[in-house]
């Protein structure tokens, strides 16, 4: 839940809002009166304003980590909301994500489940269990489960929400690819690429059958097969699809045709072909007809196949040992053909443990280099960050 849900109000429409607030409560005198018992007998409106614009300073506080008195508000405005509309309001779902995002900000990982099951509870009772309006009440779940360290239940969660997609739509519609990609990215945000390539091909599979589909719709779960092959140094039948599929599709969007030439040439590029790369680097920056364009898409260096080395308590094995997370840092210069030069490690902790594993690495991988007017430049200086994880010493 690292996102930030609502935009930060402006300071005159937090004053505006503060002060509606107040002068929905009539808190000019608020000493004087029962504050429960007038919003006991307030008009529904008045209440809904009142908590509206509680949950309004309550996103504000928690964006400036201010967690106590957001907490005090988000739980205030949710209840003068359930007074005015009942328990199962749809304004609840995002006042009870706010709260989440509270609570998570603490480490009260458990306290924020029950408050997003409470959400997606009301986005049932209003909605319907397979409505698709739960994805973020879902996306939030996973993301707390993760936080948590439980990872099957986190990936139960987007599980789910692939599962809503498919009893909403068919198995086969082609309305349910876009999860697909959704429960991909998910597991390669979790390293998990063996399972993200899985959606990508029953993503590609839905679209070669569908009757209505162009060869160009092909073009994303393609380019994203040829992409995690790259990375994972494996060579399958994609690339060439790929390339089939831009022949026979001269009327794809430029952006997509750009992004699948890019591609190709990453793959060239880690198979040590760099003359064929910058060709297709080259078709990819003029496919995109400006070079504005072109620039938004070459404009920074990517990695195309550098994986993190595994830190010790990847090597699995002392499962049982505690450990901690350990961060490095470090800087290079990258050439025009997308090699890591000159590599130093400016900031490790703990210092020396790894440094040696990420240089070797990072020498290693290729990058995709910057273009400029179509034409690949050397950049003189990047910084990489990472974290691992380390087992502490054990006590004597």
């Amino acid at each position: 839940m690292s996102r930030p849900r609502f935009p930060l109000p402006g300071t005159t429409a937090l004053a505006a809002g503060l002060l509606s607030c107040m002068l929905a409560a009539g808190a000019q005198e608020p000493a004087a009166t029962d504050t429960a018992t007038d919003w006991a007998t307030a008009p529904a409106a008045s209440q809904r304003l009142a908590g509206e614009n509680l949950l309004a300073l309550a996103r504000v506080q928690a964006q400036l980590d201010e967690l106590d008195p957001a907490e005090a508000n988000y739980l205030e405005g949710i209840e003068l909301i359930t007074s005015a509309d009942g328990e199962f309001a749809p304004a609840l779902i995002g006042a009870y994500q706010g709260l989440a995002e509270v609570f998570v900000q603490r480490g009260d990982f458990a306290e924020a489940v029950t408050v997003l099951e409470q959400a997606r509870h009301i986005s049932h009772r209003n909605f319907g269990l397979f409505n698709l309006d739960q994805a973020d009440v879902l996306d939030d779940l996973s993301e707390v489960y993760e936080a948590a360290g439980d990872t099957r239940e986190a990936q139960e969660m987007q599980r789910e929400l692939l599962d809503v997609a498919v009893r909403r739509f068919g198995s086969d519609d082609p309305a349910v690819v876009p999860y697909y990609y959704r429960l991909a990215g998910y597991y390669e945000l979790a390293r998990m690429r063996g399972l993200a390539r899985d959606q990508y091909e029953r993503a590609l599979e839905i679209l070669r059958e569908d009757p209505q589909a162009k060869p160009a719709d092909t073009l994303k779960p393609l380019r994203e097969l040829v992409r995690i092959d790259t990375l994972l140094g494996e060579q399958t039948s994609a690339k060439r699809q790929l390339l089939e599929v831009l022949e026979a599709a001269p009327e794809a969007p430029a952006g997509e045709r750009a992004e699948a030439f890019a591609v190709l040439g990453d793959a060239e590029l880690a198979a040590g072909r760099d003359e064929s790369a910058l060709r297709y680097y080259s078709e990819a920056f003029g496919a995109l007809g400006d070079n504005e364009a072109g620039e938004a898409l070459f404009g920074s260096p990517r990695m195309v196949n550098f994986i993190p080395p595994a830190g010790p308590v990847d090597w699995g094995s002392r499962r049982n040992r505690a450990y901690a997370w350990g961060s490095i840092t470090a800087r290079f210069r990258l050439s025009a053909r997308g090699r890591a030069e000159q590599i130093q490690i400016t900031a490790s902790d703990p210092p020396g443990l790894m440094d040696a594993r990420y240089v070797e690495r990072l020498a290693e991988a290729v990058f995709r280099p910057r273009l400029v007017a179509g034409a690949p430049v050397a950049t003189p200086r990047l910084r990489y960050s990472h974290e691992f994880r380390y087992f502490l010493p054990e006590a004597e």
